[in-house]
Parts: structure tokens; sequence; C-alpha cells
């Protein structure tokens, strides 16, 4: 008879075969991979384990990983006075300094993406492999950046993921200038200005309450003096003070 595999008592158990791997290993009868077939001492520790003991110790001698991120991108801080673009860090892509090659998890990271995202680009032709690397997909990193650059355009938000991450900074601070009612500002900024959500943004679009002064690609922009014309003629009260723009 075949020797019984972690994932198989795991499903015999009723458990995960992560939790189960953590049993084993806390019990001195660790296997590599859900995969593994169970050794002498694994089988023999399973035969009398309850589906309780197991999710019992697992849980106390569960220690998760902590997480490695790597680091892609080098940073150069923005002179306070320039308006080329507002976060609320100041910062903006100086160069990048990850490897030339990626896999998907790396480039998913890299660029603020999910893995599926980087699969769903390889599907539709955006992003071409150069290899594989054990189960994983290799991948240029310009071409990696040019494949983003390219979907954003396509997108809803401009500039692909590399601007999006951006936007999801950019700041409020304790009131409006008078200079910054003519700025033009996605929905994201704009929401932050009146202190409601970019989705009440753009139902007071759809609803014909705010009409955008322009577009960048496919996204629409708002001049900000009618964001606050708008919040004022709306029903919706936010229950946050208005914020401004830095």
């Amino acid at each position: 008879m075949a020797p019984e595999r972690v994932y198989q008592a795991a499903r015999r158990l009723r458990v995960s075969s992560q939790r189960l791997l953590v049993y084993l290993e806390a019990h001195h009868a660790p296997d590599a991979t859900a995969s593994s077939n169970l050794t002498a001492d694994g089988a023999a520790l399973l035969a009398g384990a309850t589906t309780s003991q197991v999710l019992l110790d697992s849980a106390r001698h569960f220690r998760p990983k902590p997480m490695r991120r790597e680091v892609y991108w080098s940073w150069q801080q923005m002179d306070p006075e320039d308006d080329w673009y507002w976060v609320d860090e100041r910062r903006i892509w100086k160069n990048w300094i990850g490897p030339d090659q990626l896999t998907t998890s790396q480039a998913a990271q890299a660029w603020a993406v999910s893995t599926a995202t980087i699969r769903q680009w390889v599907h539709r032709g955006y992003l071409n492999p150069l290899g594989t690397k054990g189960r994983s997909a290799v991948f240029s990193a310009l071409d990696v950046l040019q494949a983003a650059i390219a979907t954003g355009d396509r997108n809803q938000q401009p500039g692909g993921p590399l601007r999006r991450d951006q936007e999801r900074r950019e700041p409020v601070a304790t009131r409006v200038r008078g200079k910054d009612l003519q700025r033009i500002v996605t929905a994201e900024a704009a929401a932050a200005v009146v202190g409601v959500s970019p989705s009440t943004i753009r139902s007071w679009k759809r609803r014909g309450h705010l009409h955008p002064a322009q577009r960048r690609g496919r996204t629409p922009l708002y001049r900000v003096a009618d964001v606050l014309a708008a919040a004022c003629r709306s029903p919706h009260r936010p229950q946050r003070l208005y914020r401004g723009l830095r």
C-alpha cells in the first residue's frame, strides 16, 4: 500500500495542509510539503490524532513567517514648492533598482497589482515572458513597465499601476486655498477635499451634479471649485470637515 501523503491525511482529518504541517513539525515529525509522503514517525503520530488535537496544537505552535518585501524603486524628495505633482510624502520615482528579470510574483509586487493581473496581461498579449523559472514565468522588467503604462492608457486609471500607486497617496489638509480652486484633480483627490468617498464623486457625476473639467485618457478630472459647489448642493452631507489641498 502506498504511503499516505500530507494533503490526504489533512483531508481525512478535515484540516488544512498548512495546519497539519505545523502540527507535524511541532511534534518533531516534519514533512517538506503538502504533497510529500508522510514519514514513518508522522504516520504513527497521526494514527491516534484527532481533528481537535491537530487544530489546537497547530494554533499553539504556528508562527507566521515575516513577509520579505523586496525594494524595486529608489525615491527622491521633491521640492515643497514644486507643483509638478502633489503627494503626501512629496516624493516621486527616481529610478529602478530591482533585477532585470522578474517572476510573476515579483512583477506583481513591484507594480502594486495582483499576480492574476500579470497573468491577464500575458493572456491578452500585453506582456510576453522570456522563459520560466521553476513553475513561474520570467519577464523583463522593462517589458513589465511598458505593459503597466500601456494598460493604464486603456483603463480608467491613467498612467497604469505606477501612477495609480501615487494617486492613492494624494493628500488632504485643513483648508482649501484660493489658488487651489481652479486646480484639476482626480476623483480620489476631489473626494478627499470634501470628505466623501470616491464613489460619491462618481455618483455625483452620474447624476449630473458634477461635470468633469477635462479628461486624462478615459479618466475624468474635476475642478476643485466645481467639487465644492456640488458638495454644497448635494443632499449628502459629509460627516467630516471639508479638507483642502497642500
